[in-house]
């Protein structure tokens, strides 16, 4: 019988290994979002835009919120990955 507990005590410790190192990894790849990543790349284009006027203006402003819809569409899709694998 403790040859029985051994192997499960031993599953259980690796099951808390993958768990650990998938929230590892997750923290990892989750520490800057595609959000954030997209601002600092775009910081200095979003600086000489602020001189655009009229329809240049609202488009460039389109533009960008859909960039970021689709980083958020991202995020969200790497959340759902990791919540996958826990």
């Amino acid at each position: 019988m403790s040859v029985i507990y051994e192997i499960k005590a031993m599953s259980r410790a690796i099951d808390n290994e993958r768990q650990e190192r998938i929230q590892s990894y997750r923290d990892s790849c989750s520490s800057t979002s595609h959000r954030q990543l997209f601002n600092t790349l775009n910081h200095d284009i979003d600086v000489k835009a602020q001189g655009l006027i009229g329809s240049n203006r609202a488009e460039y402003e389109a533009q960008k919120a859909a960039k970021l819809a689709a980083a958020d569409a991202r995020d969200a899709e790497n959340e759902a990955f990791w919540d996958s694998l826990m």
